[in-house]
């Protein structure tokens, strides 16, 4: 082979090796096929493994919101962490760390973890505002024979007196309010006390409940008084 036929042979070949890289049809990286365990993005991660119960913009699912800045902030991102790779024992939020049988490796898990911080919680505007938030878990030597008066004072209102709701029968609607039926068996049964604590403390922004500073006699309740409620209401779980 002559040295122009030469050339011409290799310019060709390299048109073809050239060409074959944007041939049509031919998959973007990001197209590219990955495995499940090699996905890091919080979009995808969030939308297959959480949308389903905690609403796909992160609210109005049937468990509590996640786009919720001071229940982020109570919760913080260690123990969010761990509550995602270890689940909660006793409620319908399962494992999610593959050493312990779940679905997501560490990195994923992280991955979904600081997605949350990154996308739906801001910083306390004023720095007192952290010393104020009540503690996350619910103390051991909580007294349930005082939670009933905390309960009649903060949250009969909405959820009636005897916290089946104000349309239990026999009772009125109050002040135009209506709460849920918190001490249903069915609904206690089906959550655990920080759960609880949670709510009482973080509210639920999507059902329109207030946090545990906007009540109605206008001053935010005592933590002694979140820790007493709390635990007279586990006391009447089946």
């Amino acid at each position: 082979m002559t040295p122009s036929r030469l050339a011409v042979g290799l310019a060709a070949l390299a048109f073809v090796w050239l060409g074959c890289d944007s041939l049509p049809g031919k998959p973007t990286e990001a197209e590219r096929y990955r495995r499940p365990s090699e996905i890091l993005d919080f979009e995808s991660l969030y939308a297959v493994n959480c949308a389903g119960c905690h609403g796909s913009e992160g609210t109005l699912g049937p468990a509590r919101p996640l786009a919720d800045s001071l229940y982020l902030e109570l919760i913080g991102r260690e123990r969010m962490g761990r509550v995602i790779a270890e689940g909660v024992p006793g409620t319908a939020m399962p494992t999610f760390l593959d050493a312990n049988g779940g679905t997501l490796t560490q990195a994923q898990i992280d991955a979904v973890r600081d997605g949350l911080f990154e996308n739906w919680w801001k910083p306390p505007t004023k720095a007192a505002a952290r010393k104020q938030l009540p503690g996350y878990a619910q103390p051991a030597a909580a007294r349930a024979a005082r939670g009933g008066d905390a309960f009649s004072k903060y949250c009969a209102d909405c959820h009636g007196a005897d916290g089946l709701g104000p349309e239990a029968p026999g009772e009125r609607k109050a002040n135009g309010k209506k709460g849920g039926a918190v001490l249903d068996p069915n609904f206690l049964a089906l959550v655990s006390d920080q759960m609880l604590r949670t709510a009482v403390i973080a509210g639920r922004t999507d059902l329109g409940m207030p946090d545990w500073r906007a009540t109605s006699d206008g001053g935010p309740m005592t933590e002694p008084e979140i820790n007493d409620v709390v635990a007279w209401m586990s006391e009447r779980r089946p």
